[in-house]
């Protein structure tokens, strides 16, 4: 199973890219990029905004999983998420299930893609959820990929995969909907997880 990536965003409500503000000693981004590397054979990161800052976080990634790790850039962030989860998808192996995992969900780990991909058999996708809240990665069948590209790039990921056969897997792990979206929200998650001083 592949993984599309998405760090692409203008970090419009930070002020800055919070991509790379610190979590435990590195940018939360670095945190997004390892769980997804451990948990799927190969990664799709879509950049965007912050291009050169965020590309020189992902570089020492690319150097160490220079197969592993397919760096593709949108030009045109401003078109929004769901152009940007087309790009990626775009540059999936074909015929391999892939999951859609969102770069600024630090607490994800390896094991996070793992306990998805057990649930798949049988259904189009899987979707955690954390106290009625979707939540990301989503994993999904790669019947699914060309639904996706087929897509206006007006459309949402939620559009596409409403009235599928879509696994919700409820979860009592606030790791599937923690991200960071304003300075408050990183405040919060600073102060609440980060045990590195």
């Amino acid at each position: 199973m592949e993984t599309v990536l998405l760090a692409a965003g203008k970090g419009q409500r930070m002020g800055v890219s919070k991509l790379l503000l610190s979590y435990q000693g590195k940018p939360l981004l670095a945190h997004a990029l390892e769980a997804s590397l451990e948990g799927s054979s190969r990664v799709i990161i879509v950049t965007g905004s912050w291009r050169q800052a965020i590309e020189a976080v992902i570089a020492p990634y690319k150097q160490q999983f220079p197969e592993k790790l397919i760096i593709v850039h949108n030009a045109h962030p401003e078109r929004g998420q769901f152009y940007s989860t087309q790009i990626g998808v775009s540059y999936l192996s074909p015929e391999t299930h892939f999951f859609l995992a969102l770069a600024d969900l630090p607490l994800i780990k390896g094991d996070h893609y793992r306990q998805l991909a057990k649930e798949l058999n049988g259904w189009e996708g899987v979707r955690p959820f954390y106290k009625g809240n979707p939540g990301h990665p989503v994993l999904c069948c790669k019947t699914l990929a060309k639904a996706l590209l087929e897509a206006p790039f007006s459309t949402s990921v939620h559009q596409i995969i409403e009235g599928r056969r879509i696994k919700p897997f409820l979860s009592e792990d606030p790791a599937w909907t923690t991200d960071i979206d304003t300075p408050e929200s990183y405040r919060h998650f600073i102060n609440h997880w980060d045990s590195s001083g």
